[in-house]
């Protein structure tokens, strides 16, 4: 397991000039480097001549420093994800397309002037002029927000270059019983940093860096570890900047401390909050709990993981007060296209920080991490259990997370079967057969089918026996079979006869 340690730095006025040289030095490589390996062999034998690889380049730029390793690590990473995006984005296109011919071809079989045609043909048009034009374009470093702002001349040059090459890292290796080629933690409690400079007492930098009383133990596996990643950063501060070096390495996992023989805590993953569950050995709900995470999406990002990171703290310190463990859905967040700018945000928490600092926070402090399959939860805790906890979906959605997490199943109550099995195969369900959640997708379907898409939880059962596309014939006399009677689009008018129906059956005596 990585755990990563935040120290802060102090330099003296000479050592902030030299550590201000290898941050431009560091990120003008890393720009270059990235342009070799986007514009190709072309650009390289026009910027450097013929017969050259990317790694003697950069190498000659470097003064032969081992930074270049680490920046073709990082260039080679950040290309991968750039051409992983654009073919995701090529894919949703497509469907995009084939989806609107479809409707096309659908109105064109009803009425060939329908007006909807019009904005389909629009919107197709709109779509291949962005397929057409889709390519790889190259990265701006420092953001675009940054680089706008520094045209519009709203911060100044100096800013602009310090955000911009806010870093520098390197990869720890086990090399001749080197820890960290470039960055070394020593146990004076200093770091001492390689600059690219070949001058006699000034290839390195020694500069002193501040451990609190909690960070101590820390520091000392650090210096126990048989490699560390350090990575330099500097932030502005009111007019002022700080460096900080930030060190990872790894650490043996605890052995579990809490465990699943009580029962569990489930949790169900939102866009403001999660919803906490806690379940007995048995799948008895015993609690519930939510935490907000307020207007955290519109925080900067150093401090939006901040904050998700004090959030997770909180998830996990519930587990520790029950004295259980976590079952959490396995989500396979893989973003196949570009949303709006919040739901591109939201998801990217979710993905690349709720989730993983709240595994990794578990497995630090012994809570046992279960994930289970998502699919059906909202639904099962909505159909199901609605009507017996007056709760929210969320809530009802993580105490099917909590009992699925035990091991535990969720039959179909009986007046599903019982109005399935009038029902027939006129319900077509989006899961295959043998499916265990086939049933719940076929109930799922009748419902929406009936045109009822909101269900709350005082009327869950009235609204399981008003069907109210259902039961309807043309003679007004009750049919045996409940789809008897459908008109083609498949539309009644009275909402009522299945329930006085089923009122009147043998059913409930």
């Amino acid at each position: 397991m990585i755990q990563t340690v935040k120290f802060r730095m102090y330099p003296d006025e000479t050592q902030e000039h030299q550590l201000h040289e290898i941050f431009s030095i560091y990120n003008r490589v890393k720009r270059v480097g990235y342009n070799l390996l986007f514009y190709g062999e072309d650009y390289m034998a026009e910027r450097f001549g013929e017969g050259k690889t990317i790694q003697q380049c950069l190498m000659k730029l470097c003064h032969n420093n081992p930074y270049v390793n680490t920046i073709l690590s990082d260039n080679k990473a950040k290309l991968e994800s750039q051409k992983t995006w654009l073919e995701k984005r090529r894919k949703r296109m497509t469907q995009q397309l084939q989806v609107i011919a479809k409707k096309i071809n659908e109105f064109k079989e009803q009425d060939t002037h329908d007006r909807r045609l019009k904005g389909l043909y629009a919107r197709r048009s709109s779509i291949m002029a962005k397929l057409r034009n889709l390519h790889l374009e190259p990265v701006v470093f420092g953001t675009k927000k940054l680089f706008r702002q520094r045209i519009r001349s709203n911060i100044s040059r100096e800013e602009f270059k310090i955000r911009r090459d806010s870093s520098f890292s390197c990869i720890g290796k086990q090399q001749q019983g080197l820890k960290n080629l470039n960055i070394k933690i020593l146990p004076d409690k200093t770091v001492k940093i390689r600059t690219f400079s070949k001058q006699k007492g000034r290839k390195w930098l020694t500069i002193t860096i501040s451990i609190n009383l909690v960070q101590e133990k820390w520091f000392q596996q650090i210096l126990n570890a048989d490699k560390y990643t350090v990575i330099v950063k500097r932030k502005l501060f009111k007019g002022k900047v700080r460096y900080f070096v930030y060190v990872s390495y790894e650490i043996p996992e605890p052995a579990p401390r809490y465990g699943y023989e009580h029962g569990a805590i489930g949790l169900d993953f939102n866009y403001g909050f999660v919803a906490l569950t806690n379940v007995d050995k048995n799948g008895t709900l015993l609690s519930y709990h939510t935490i907000s995470f307020g207007n955290f999406h519109s925080y900067r990002k150093d401090k939006r993981n901040d904050y998700i990171s004090y959030k997770m703290d909180k998830v996990v310190n519930y587990c520790i007060n029950k004295g259980k463990s976590i079952v959490v859905e396995d989500l396979q967040l893989n973003q196949e296209f570009s949303y709006n700018t919040k739901r591109n945000r939201k998801v990217s928490n979710l993905k690349t920080t709720a989730l993983v600092l709240l595994e990794r926070k578990c497995k630090k402090r012994g809570v046992s991490f279960r994930k289970v399959f998502p699919g059906y939860t909202s639904i099962i805790g909505q159909y199901k259990y609605s009507g017996l906890h007056n709760w929210s979906v969320h809530h009802l959605a993580s105490y099917v997370i909590a009992r699925r997490g035990l091991g535990f199943k969720e039959e179909i109550p009986p007046v599903y079967d019982w109005v399935l099995s009038h029902v027939g195969e006129f319900i077509e369900p989006r899961v295959k057969q043998g499916s265990p959640y086939r049933t719940w997708s076929m109930i799922h379907s009748l419902f929406k089918h009936s045109g009822i898409t909101s269900l709350k939880t005082a009327e869950i059962l009235q609204k399981t026996v008003l069907m109210k596309h259902v039961l309807n014939s043309v003679t007004s006399a009750q049919p045996d079979n409940l789809k008897a009677g459908l008109s083609s689009y498949g539309k009644i008018e009275n909402y009522y006869k299945m329930w006085n129906y089923i009122i009147n059956s043998q059913f409930y005596k």
